[in-house]
């Protein structure tokens, strides 16, 4: 059977696509958000400075939300709806882990590693929406639970993977060194997606022969329509429920990475390879085993897969944070933090699946984008309002702010409920136009 390089054609080239375009978003978190601060808290770097770290350089993942209208605005439909974004974020975060060779000491230039991290997701965030764009266009429905574990599963073996080689790198070679492989990898992804197209007929490049592939009458989207049609959907009920139930998740989400590294190194004893190699072996197993949940999610409802995610979540962290005598234990605490870590991956999953459900059509690309990018805002709140109070907490202390926070938000989802949403995204239909006063043919 002859290859097809186009994503609209084949599930195969679609899931092996998307997995590696997310595995492209995890290797950056794999260096930035746990080996570094890994490797900077074993050499003395306080908690509360990793949690200021950790809120700044997670801030473009949180005003992401900007890029989706620009990306619904501005297109160039014979290279795809998405691709040319795709494209451009790709390398621009390859060329942005690059520019941390610069940096020769981390410790005396914290504030030049802050500066150059920043840019580098902000890269990887408008990365992630384009490709989130790219998904919604060009997924049927029925693949979308099994889709996004594929998904889920390349970002988290990305930020495993590369959580272990970085660990390694930093420790034996330097930030130069870790920034390059990092580089080179994200690198790669940026070939892949210069040899996919999205639909049969379009441009491979902005120079090549091609044309739209989705031809007929066209509107032209305007801001003024777009973010008309937004301020609709995003108010409505099972809307701000969601948002709300995950804006509480990740805020958890923002104390937990300032606080997960620091006990481990500077409480358990752990060196940065070990901690490194440790979430890298974890987080890969537990990926994998969420793609099985995919197809689950499809057949029952993501709600469910999302509220079981949290409620695991929840009382795994309180019996980890009451069984502290243990903690001396490794294989414990390797149990414990895999378990957490299955129950997280189930919450991603879940929450990417009914986002994309919920979302109305005309505006579903902003919109998602949206959801993500307050989902990712939250974090950096969580790590900026827990650093002033870090120190004051015991680490058994800091476990039960985490489980208090996730109780909150299983109580916040619970009226969550997807069918009167969609009768009101019925409703919607036909009385919001999107687009300019012109029609023009593409």
């Amino acid at each position: 059977m002859p290859l097809r390089p186009y994503l609209a054609e084949s599930r195969w080239i679609r899931l092996t696509a998307f997995t590696a375009f997310y595995y492209a978003q995890g290797v950056p978190i794999g260096l930035l958000t746990i080996a570094l601060p890994a490797w900077l808290a074993e050499r003395g770097t306080t908690l509360a400075e990793i949690a200021t770290y950790q809120a700044i350089i997670g801030l473009p993942w949180g005003f992401k939300l900007l890029g989706g209208p620009f990306m619904d605005r501005f297109r160039f439909p014979p290279m795809g709806r998405r691709r040319p974004w795709v494209m451009a974020a790709q390398g621009g975060l390859t060329l942005a882990l690059a520019a941390l060779t610069i940096v020769t000491d981390p410790l005396e230039q914290l504030s030049l590693v802050i500066a150059i991290a920043f840019a580098v997701n902000v890269c990887s965030a408008l990365q992630d929406v384009a490709v989130d764009g790219m998904a919604i266009d060009v997924l049927p429905e029925d693949e979308r639970g099994r889709a996004n574990a594929f998904m889920g599963f390349g970002q988290v073996a990305g930020f495993s993977s590369f959580a272990a080689i970085a660990g390694f790198l930093l420790t034996q070679f330097g930030l130069a060194t870790a920034a390059l492989v990092c580089s080179a990898t994200v690198g790669v992804v940026f070939a892949l997606i210069t040899v996919l197209r999205e639909r049969r007929g379009e441009r491979l490049l902005p120079w090549s022969d091609g044309i739209a592939a989705l031809g007929g009458p066209v509107r032209e989207a305007t801001f003024a329509g777009i973010f008309k049609g937004l301020f609709k959907v995003l108010l409505l009920p099972m809307s701000v429920v969601l948002t709300l139930a995950e804006w509480i998740v990740r805020m958890r989400d923002g104390v937990a990475i300032a606080v997960v590294p620091v006990t481990a190194t500077q409480v358990l004893g752990f060196t940065t390879e070990e901690y490194s190699y440790l979430q890298g072996v974890m987080g890969v197993a537990v990926a994998a085993i969420g793609i099985a949940v995919g197809p689950f999610i499809d057949r029952f409802g993501a709600k469910r897969f999302y509220m079981i995610g949290i409620g695991g979540s929840c009382i795994a962290t309180l019996v980890f944070a009451l069984t502290e005598p243990l903690w001396s234990s490794t294989v414990y605490v390797v149990g414990m933090w895999s378990v957490l870590g299955f129950f997280g991956q189930i919450i991603f999953v879940s929450f990417i699946a009914a986002s994309m459900t919920i979302c109305w059509g005309p505006v579903a690309a902003s919109q998602f984008a949206i959801y993500m990018s307050l989902s990712n805002l939250a974090r950096s709140v969580g790590a900026w309002l827990f650093a002033p109070f870090a120190d004051q907490f015991d680490p058994s202390g800091q476990f039960l702010l985490i489980s208090a926070i996730m109780a909150i938000a299983f109580v916040v989802m619970m009226p969550f409920r997807l069918a009167p949403h969609r009768e009101r995204l019925r409703r919607l239909d036909g009385a919001f136009d999107t687009s300019g006063p012109t029609a023009k043919a593409v």
